[in-house]
């Protein structure tokens, strides 16, 4: 205290409020400080502590004016810089300010573990990263048991992108002070960003039986259980989040996202609107996810009004390419030459180009980009365009070659051709062209296993993360549909590891035919050649299923409910040779193996290869 000659009476007073502030009983401590201002009104130590409390008691607003009463009858104390700095930042005073705050502390005490630690979060937050680590790292020296330094020092990290050291220091911030859920919550932040969710499943549900009623651990813990797969769960602990703070719209969109991907399209769409209303700030998320969702329901006109959205989030995938000459938005080109370009991944690019052949029938100045693995195919299928590869710098995303006047991305040609789902039956089939000769020469190859029906399967993507994995099967769950009599399997799996096989080779001692000198992943030109020689193709949902479908071949393709290729149809209606299998969100993939395997017995018996021959221009 300042004042060490005061009259025993107040500093006896101020002494047994300290104790009671110090014990948590605040009221009992702002009766004491009252008592002494009675007695003596300027008493700088007493309009200090009285202010603490009030800020402790959530009126920080009330804290700055008595705690600037303290400063103004005593300047000269860094403790009261350092309180007013942490109740200037509760009212969420700028940077600016707080740091000019904080200098002023640091002036009269260089050590003022308060001021080091606001005055990090003030550089933090003005994005001076580089320093506000070194405030942090100073205050750690001065105060290495301090626990709010290893949190904000923590959170400067995570901010930084250092996940791995943020996490050093946000354990210590738990182990130095346990009953602060804020740890809990931005260390399961970071594990997320580094994909450690093993780890991260077992540290969240030991901090939500400690605190079951947080809303921000319920809101880590279902964005958690939708990177796992776990929508189930993701779906409970999204909605206790949003009964805890019903007016964050970043709940409402995880709540929405997920409700989607359990195939509740309209509670999406609802979850998702009211998170936009609730942002004072514009949510492309947000509208990304209600896009989808329009999407799911075949509400088509709404779905695609949102459709940008997808450059905006940065959430997304997609590729957003920048251009100096105008968009197209459907208008007659009147003799303008127009650049289709490709945003997203392989499959996507399958279907979407399914819309080319709507812009080749009335304007024929056309040029195709094509991702890579797609230029032989594409330039095979669209003769009547100049199809090449992207030209584009991968850094900067502009144009290397501008010799068009007007640009479209393929996937918003979706909004001029295809308004209703009703259009989609005007779209031709198929849609792509595969080399005849290639696929009669692997054709013969089969030798007399092409007397048999011909069924082309593949089983998971390449892409594993674990929210897309549950939807696909491994080689030995789906062997059961393998052991079909009477038909020649053929892999079109693209990845397919040697281990795999070998082990249905000699393990199971089944048959699946592999054009070992066939490059399913990279060379599509191939696979659809192979793709070609088959009466079925059985696959999960990947671009195995949009090639068989963009040749007119009939696929079974199985999936979760919430695949945006159905467009609220039974079927694809991208695709109409295409049946879809759908996989429940309290379903596993291998609940659907015995209906496929029961499925394909069926289709065995009654089985037409004379689509196959006539497609391969082979006698019947």
């Amino acid at each position: 205290m300042t004042t060490q000659t005061a009259q025993n009476p107040v500093r006896e007073k101020l002494l047994k409020g300290l104790s009671y502030q110090q014990s948590g009983e605040i009221e009992k401590a702002q009766r004491c400080y009252k008592q002494v201002l009675k007695k003596a009104p300027n008493n700088p130590d007493a309009l200090n502590l009285l202010g603490v409390t009030y800020r402790q008691m959530g009126f920080p607003k009330r804290a700055i004016e008595y705690i600037q009463k303290a400063i103004a009858s005593n300047a000269n104390q860094s403790p009261f810089y350092a309180n007013l700095a942490r109740a200037m930042l509760d009212v969420g005073t700028d940077p600016e300010s707080l740091l000019a705050v904080c200098n002023k502390a640091l002036q009269l005490n260089p050590k003022e573990r308060e001021a080091l630690n606001i005055k990090g979060i003030a550089l933090t937050n003005q994005e001076k990263l580089e320093e506000a680590e070194e405030v942090f790292k100073n205050l750690l020296v001065s105060h290495p048991s301090f626990p709010d330094a290893f949190q904000n020092f923590g959170l400067l990290l995570r901010k930084n992108k250092d996940y791995e050291k943020a996490l050093v220091f946000l354990n210590r911030a738990i182990q130095e002070l346990p009953e602060n859920a804020v740890n809990y919550v931005e260390r399961a932040r970071c594990r997320l960003e580094l994909e450690d969710f093993k780890t991260s499943l077992k540290e969240l549900r030991n901090a939500l039986h400690k605190f079951p009623d947080n809303g921000e651990l319920c809101h880590e813990y279902a964005r958690l259980c939708f990177k796992v797969g776990e929508i189930q769960d993701g779906l409970e602990y999204a909605s206790k989040a949003i009964e805890d703070l019903p007016s964050n719209p970043h709940r409402r969109i995880t709540l929405g996202v997920i409700q989607y991907s359990v195939g509740n399209f309209e509670e999406a769409i609802n979850a998702l609107e009211t998170a936009k209303n609730l942002s004072s700030a514009p949510l492309p998320t947000a509208e990304w996810n209600l896009s989808l969702s329009y999407m799911a329901m075949g509400r088509l006109e709404e779905a695609w009004a949102l459709h940008g959205a997808r450059f905006e989030d940065t959430l997304s995938t997609v590729v957003c390419r920048k251009f100096e000459v105008p968009e197209w938005n459907g208008e007659p080109l009147d003799g303008k030459k127009i650049m289709i370009w490709n945003d997203q991944g392989i499959g996507d690019a399958i279907k979407n180009a399914s819309l080319v052949h709507c812009v080749l029938e009335n304007h024929e100045d056309v040029i195709f980009e094509a991702p890579v693995k797609l230029y032989p195919l594409f330039k095979r299928s669209f003769p009547d365009a100049f199809v090449r590869t992207s030209q584009f710098d991968t850094e900067t995303f502009e144009p290397t070659v501008s010799d068009y006047d007007v640009h479209c991305c393929v996937t918003d040609l979706v909004r001029f051709f295809r308004k209703t789902p009703s259009d989609f039956k005007k779209g031709r089939a198929p849609f792509l062209s595969f080399d005849k000769t290639k696929a009669v020469q692997l054709h013969n190859r089969l030798g007399d296993k092409a007397k048999k029906p011909i069924v082309g399967v593949s089983w998971r993507s390449s892409n594993l993360a674990p929210w897309r994995a549950r939807w696909y099967l491994s080689l030995p769950d789906f062997s059961p549909i393998l052991e079909t009599p009477d038909i020649t399997f053929v892999n079109l799996q693209y990845g397919a590891l040697e281990k795999e096989l070998d082990w249905l080779q000699h393990e199971k001692k089944l048959d699946l035919h592999t054009w070992e000198d066939v490059d399913l992943r990279d060379d599509l030109e191939s696979a659809a050649a192979a793709t070609a020689c088959v009466d079925l193709v059985i696959t999960a949902n990947t671009s195995v299923g949009d090639l068989a479908g963009a040749l007119d071949i009939p696929c079974w393709r199985f999936g979760s409910v919430s695949t945006v290729i159905l467009l609220g149809q039974q079927n694809p209606p991208w695709y109409p040779s295409t049946n879809y299998y759908r996989i429940q969100p309290d379903q596993r993939a291998t609940d659907v193996v015995p209906t496929l395997q029961s499925d394909l017995s069926d289709w065995a018996k009654n089985v037409d290869m004379t689509p196959r021959l006539e497609r391969l221009g082979l006698s019947i």
